[in-house]
């Protein structure tokens, strides 16, 4: 893939996968109810070129009001989503106002799903209010920045998080703020950890 690297934006085209268009199509459900989001964890280095599978796509929202998550809740059954282990809006509207996750998926399935939260930290609000706006044959989905990706992944830790975020510094380290890069790492103590990798 040939990416095209501006400020606050990344191009490229790519033959979608089917988790691909799973992604983009429940991202035009978000975008359709005026909910603000932005991806992160493993499908951002999936999408750029990182060959692994994944069981789930994290999310975090802006914090709706119950009208407004009932709202969603009823678009997701009439698109044939259904939210794992609920019945009705409550009980998840209620999930997410306690900090926990809420899983969504395709009906008659599991995996893959959406893990969605509400944002609540400082460093979720950097990456829903400043968006990396990643173009993909001319469809636009919200991500992470790179600068906070990279350590955010390390701050989790697995394997499989560190390969994530060696994979985007090498293919990016050129376009990357090191300021926020370094800013980040601080933030969520992984400085160390990132200067051991390079």
């Amino acid at each position: 893939m040939e990416f095209k690297f501006t400020k606050g934006m990344l191009k490229f085209n790519k033959i979608l996968s089917d988790l691909d268009k799973f992604v983009f199509n429940f991202v035009d459900l978000l975008e359709s109810n005026k909910i603000r989001y932005v991806i992160v964890s493993g499908y951002v280095s999936i999408i750029l070129g990182r060959t692994r599978t994944t069981e789930d796509i994290d999310i975090f929202i802006n914090r709706i009001d119950f009208r407004e998550f009932e709202s969603f809740f009823n678009i997701l059954e009439k698109n044939s989503y259904w939210i794992l282990n609920a019945t009705d809006a409550k009980e998840p509207f209620n999930m997410l106002e306690d900090g926990l996750a809420i899983r969504i998926a395709k009906k008659s399935t599991a995996i893959p799903n959406f893990e969605i939260k509400f944002a609540r930290k400082d460093t979720d609000f950097i990456s829903l209010n400043k968006p990396l706006k990643v173009v993909v044959n001319g469809r636009t989905i919200l991500m992470s920045p790179l600068e906070v990706q990279i350590p955010f992944k390390f701050w989790l830790g697995g394997n499989k998080d560190v390969e994530d975020a060696i994979h985007i510094y090498s293919m990016f380290k050129s376009n990357l703020d090191q300021k926020l890069l370094k800013y980040m790492a601080k933030q969520l103590n992984v400085e160390k950890e990132m200067y051991k990798y390079g």
